[in-house]
């Protein structure tokens, strides 16, 4: 389970043997119908909602892996200041 705040590694299916990976910041962790989601705020500025970490995915999802090996270890860090964003009311509202 990940927490507001963490960086966290998206991957999104482009084409069958397509993906392309982005940095993200998790928003807000919630659960609907005994499945745990996540709104994931892209360094992009763009907000993905209702994710998980399922592979199964249609489009996107959390990627564990390259969360655990790229962002645990330190080597990826996001550049998305959301402690002040956070602080100052900046974040994008969210309606899903």
């Amino acid at each position: 389970m990940y927490r507001q705040g963490e960086t966290v590694i998206v991957t999104e299916k482009i084409s069958k043997d397509d993906n392309k990976h982005s940095v993200g910041v998790i928003m807000n962790t919630f659960t609907h119908k005994n499945q745990l989601f996540h709104d994931v705020l892209l360094e992009r500025r763009s907000v993905l909602t209702f994710l998980n970490t399922a592979r199964s995915s249609k489009l996107s999802y959390i990627n564990r892996d390259l969360t655990k090996t790229l962002v645990d270890t330190g080597d990826v860090v996001t550049n998305i200041p959301f402690k002040a964003m956070l602080a100052n009311e900046q974040l994008p509202i969210i309606i899903a």
